[in-house]
């Protein structure tokens, strides 16, 4: 993405240089003179936060410190979960169909919405599940045959709990969505 600017202005930004010049033939594309002599500098990327806990939006080219640069909105997502509310503030349940009603009506279990610690936490456990699922069998063949588990795999199942433990904790614990994606850039998952 390129711009020019001029007096301080973003006058014209376009996805290549030659549909800012379409009159211009180029062999070999522009040269560093040609941008420098017409204002095309290189739009850059501003702050844009991680999909995984923003919702991000993309807003206008503006300049920064004489750079055009490409904006962003970022709103953080849902920490914790929330009952599930309609445009009237009024509670939302789970519905079931009703074969005598002919339509679906209303349970007594509510609707939630789930924020990212509870995704996060699943995440986690998920992660847990399978690391320890490669071993089960090691245990499940000393409950019903008492065949003794390798030291090195309880040493790493142990380490698996350990870690899974730590991390809901830490989730739990997390103050904001930034403190959230630390915690999740911090696993320390053993390794077999």
């Amino acid at each position: 993405m390129f711009a020019i600017v001029k007096d301080g202005a973003i006058t014209q930004v376009a996805n290549s240089v030659r549909k800012l010049f379409p009159n211009v033939s180029f062999s070999g594309g522009p040269n560093a003179d040609f941008l420098r002599d017409n204002n095309v500098l290189d739009v850059v990327n501003g702050e844009r936060k991680h999909d995984h806990y923003y919702y991000v939006t993309q807003g206008d080219i503006t300049l920064v410190d004489g750079i055009p640069t490409q904006q962003y909105t970022s709103i953080a997502k849902r920490l914790a979960d929330e009952d599930a509310k309609d445009e009237d503030g009024n509670q939302l349940y789970i519905q079931e169909w009703d074969a005598d009603q002919n339509k679906m009506v209303d349970t007594s279990e509510k609707q939630i919405n789930y924020g990212l610690k509870t995704s996060k936490t699943d995440q986690v456990k998920q992660i847990a599940n399978y690391s320890l699922a490669k071993t089960d069998w090691m245990v499940i063949r000393k409950a019903e045959r008492d065949v003794a588990i390798p030291d090195a795999t309880v040493t790493y199942r142990a380490a698996v709990i350990t870690e899974c433990a730590r991390l809901e904790a830490a989730i739990a614990g997390a103050a904001d969505v930034d403190a959230l994606a630390v915690v999740m850039g911090a696993q320390n998952w053993p390794v077999e």
